[in-house]
Parts: C-alpha cells; structure tokens; sequence
C-alpha cells in the first residue's frame, strides 16, 4: 500500500500479424499490426517525489488497460476531494464566508461540474475509438486516445479509420465533436510525471474513517496483475512476482522489452528506428547496440554474404552452361 504509480512514457510497436486480423492493425489485413504500450513503474512512496531511484520497479502494459485504470482512479479521487469540501464547507447563510481553501476547493468542483454547460469536453470520455457523426459518411471520422511523438503525453485525435490508426493530424478532435476545446483535468493523470498513490482513499467524513487501515486501492490492484514485471534487477520489495509463476518465468524477457521500449528503439509510428552507430532514439541521439543487437546483426550479415557467395558460384555454373550448350551432361544440363 505504500507505493505510487509513475508514469514513464506511451510507445507505439509495430508487430508482425500472425493469423487473421486481430483488430490492432488497420482492418485491412496488413502484415503488421500496431500495438500501443505504457511503460510505468510502482514507486516508494516515501522516495518517489524525489525521483524514484530507491524500492522501485518497472512494469509494461497495453495502452487501454492503462489509461482506463488511470483515469478510473482520478475520478474516484476528484470525486472524494469534491465530497469532503462540500461536507466541510457547507454553510446555511445566504452569503457564505468561506476561507480561502474552501473558496478554492468549490470553484475547481463547480468548473468541472459545469463542463458540459459551457461547451467544453471532459477528455477521458472520448478515449475510446468511436465514429464521429454518420457512419454511413465517406469521410466520417473516428476520434481515441493517441501517444505523441515523444511518448510523454496521452491526447486525444481524429482518424480515419475504425481502429483509430491512422491520424488525421488536420482536423482538432475537440471541433469535431462539436466542443469548444477540452479538459484535460482527468486524462492528464494518464501521463503525469508526478506520483500517483496506491492507497484507497477514505472520505473524512466515512463512518470508518478514523478506524481504517491502509489498503491497495482495487484499481491498482488489477494494474499490477496485466502488467508485465521487472522487479528483480532493482530489488524490488514491494512486489508479488512469485506468486505470478508464468510472468517470473519470463521476467527476463519482460526486461529486454521494456528497455528497448524505453531506449528509443522504435519511433513515434512503432517502426524500428536504426541510426549510424546503433539504434537511434526518437530524440536524434544514437545508443550503443546491445550484445544481443550485435550478435543478431553479425549472424545476419554473415548469412547475407553467405547467400551472396552461393548466389555468385550459381550464376557461375549457369553461365558455364549456356556458354557451352553441345556439352551435354555438364554442369546443371541442357539449355535451349
């Protein structure tokens, strides 16, 4: 119960398709499908605003799963911040006097009340990929949560397809819509860098508040199940990795995903990015190939100059041949 989620980037990997269509490409049945990631770690609580560098680990899981967990558990806490203020500031004069604390807590609960009223979209209602208008429409559009190019925001945009893949960077999701722009108060829990606990809030005025005792918020809880787990490299003690048998299986592999998630391997589309000098990070800079990068690299240029020596001493014996047609029986045979 003591430790807070930290939201490290979104990254976008593109995969090779295997079977039918899954749903993750474009619905075209293309040999690649595009899978969107959210790389996260669970801190200490009591370490993580000072950068998380002690009792932390890292953890991968599918866009959706995240931004849904997310955005679930900044409700729940706007919900009960907005709960308490108007128990506690709650007053029977016609013309209340509140304090400066209470003044603030209404005024932000009443804007976000008011949204809709005025015009404006809370933004983590429109995560999910959804037609806009007509469907039956050429150039109907679709609108979800997208990654940005560096993988430090979580937005939402207009597409073009029913798989919200590809973006229509033109057209502003929020005029679209028919809104006059968007809030991002909920949505920005999603990619914010700053701490978000584990911890299952208690309304002050809860009948069991004085008695209650810390307990993992559910909602974090099931983060931590779908995520794939690195915690053995940072000693991680707050963890269960060996109760998940499958997933302390493949921790190791789980740890080579994610840091090539994070080490600019792929770009902003999910393509593999290879630079002079290693691969290349979305930022321009160049990292060093990792030993299991160089030995792929050294067996594949191996075997290309294998193929290209094979495919040179073929086209020598075959030219042989034509050459000197009347010799029957040599070489590969008779040509025409």
């Amino acid at each position: 119960t003591g430790y807070s989620i930290v939201c490290e980037k979104c990254q976008y990997v593109k995969f090779y398709n295997v079977g039918e269509d899954d749903g993750n490409d474009n619905g075209e049945g293309g040999i690649l499908s595009t899978n969107k990631f959210v790389i996260f770690k669970l801190c200490n609580s009591d370490d993580c605003s000072s950068g998380c560098k002690n009792d932390y680990a890292e953890y991968v899981v599918d866009m959706e799963t995240y931004v849904a967990a997310l955005i679930e558990m900044k409700q729940e806490s706007v919900e009960n911040t907005c709960n308490t203020c108007q128990e506690n500031c709650q007053v029977d004069d016609d013309t209340p006097n509140y304090s400066v604390k209470c003044q603030s807590c209404m005024d932000r609960c009443d804007r976000y009340d008011a949204l809709e009223e005025n015009g404006y979209g809370d933004a983590s209602q429109y995560t999910a990929c959804a037609a806009v208008g007509n469907d039956d429409d050429a150039d109907a559009y679709y609108t979800g949560a997208y990654c940005s190019d560096d993988g430090a925001q979580i937005s939402i945009g207009v597409f073009a397809d029913a798989y919200c893949s590809d973006s229509v960077s033109t057209q502003d999701a929020a005029t679209v819509l028919g809104l006059a722009a968007f809030s991002n108060h909920i949505l920005s829990a999603t990619y914010s860098s700053e701490c978000i606990s584990c911890q299952q809030e208690v309304e002050d005025g809860d009948d069991d508040a004085d008695d209650y005792e810390p307990e993992t918020a559910e909602t974090c809880q099931n983060l931590y199940d779908a995520a794939g787990k690195c915690e053995t490299p940072t000693g991680f003690s707050g963890g269960y990795l060996s109760y998940y048998s499958s997933q302390a299986s493949n921790e190791e592999d789980v740890c080579t995903f994610i840091s090539s998630l994070d080490s600019g391997t792929y770009d902003q589309t999910g393509d593999i990015v290879i630079g002079e000098g290693g691969v290349k990070t979305i930022s321009g800079k160049s990292n060093t190939a990792t030993s299991a990068q160089s030995l792929f690299l050294a067996v594949l240029i191996l075997s290309t100059m294998g193929l290209a020596g094979y495919a040179a001493m073929l086209h020598d014996e075959i030219s042989g041949g034509k050459s000197d047609g009347s010799s029957k029986g040599e070489g590969f045979g008779t040509y025409a």
